[in-house]
């Protein structure tokens, strides 16, 4: 019984080494380039089979990894949300014939996440998205507020006249790429207009709410983040 405690201690500190967790990065980073090299069509069999090998390897290590934690921490393994997404995950890879559920590999790629707090820059870019998360989400519920009426409008205007407004998944697909100002006024408004002369007076409603409401994210975020630091430095 002591021996198995002892065993256990050792494959803990072997797991939580660091020089453990850049192993394990380093093998996602091959895992990921095996997975994109296998997307692409025209290399040799010889290649791809060399990828798919390659990918079967970081698989074989993953899984490794989980039986080590598991033996290391034992139930405590399964307390831990980052472990219970990898076992889930890699499970799902590992079972032949699995189909389109092989896509979740790729998740296995956001396992780097959980290393973030290794480098400072990148764990100063994760804070701030979750500093501003709630802003944007508020920024998100109101803009599809706006994008379902303007959709709604679209296809009671011009649906009967313009194929991208037949129906409101379409019409609300073409204000989404009005939305980010993608040759809005060449290929969305101008077609428009030339059936519905007076249809211009949408597209820019809809192009500058849509900007007013941006611009009102970015300010909120300056304004939060310049609050922060002022309570910052007043606490110092």
């Amino acid at each position: 019984m002591i021996d198995i405690v002892e065993e256990r201690k050792k494959a803990k500190q072997v797991v939580e080494s660091n020089n453990f967790d850049y192993l394990i990065m380093f093998v996602i980073c091959m895992d990921a380039i095996a997975l994109g090299m296998l997307t692409i069509g025209f290399y040799e069999v010889d290649f791809i089979k060399t990828m798919f090998l390659l990918d079967r390897i970081c698989m074989a290590i993953f899984i490794v990894e989980m039986l080590i934690k598991m033996y290391a921490y034992g139930p405590k393994f399964f307390k831990s949300g980052w472990n219970v997404f990898d076992l889930a995950i890699i499970t799902i890879s590992s079972l032949p014939g699995s189909g389109y559920l092989i896509i979740l590999r790729t998740f296995r790629l956001f396992r780097l996440l959980k290393y973030v707090d290794r480098f400072r820059r990148l764990k100063s870019i994760i804070n701030i998205m979750l500093l501003i998360l709630p802003n944007f989400v508020a920024m998100c519920a109101i803009m599809t507020v706006v994008v379902y009426v303007f959709g709604v409008m679209g296809v009671v205007l011009f649906g009967d006249g313009v194929g991208a407004f037949n129906d409101l998944g379409k019409s609300i697909f073409t204000l989404l790429q009005a939305f980010t100002l993608d040759g809005w006024a060449s290929t969305i408004a101008r077609p428009v207009m030339r059936v519905y002369p007076y249809a211009w007076m949408f597209f820019v409603g809809f192009i500058m709410l849509s900007l007013w409401l941006v611009i009102s994210f970015i300010l909120s975020v300056i304004a939060m983040m310049v609050k922060r630091e002022f309570n910052v430095k007043s606490r110092l």
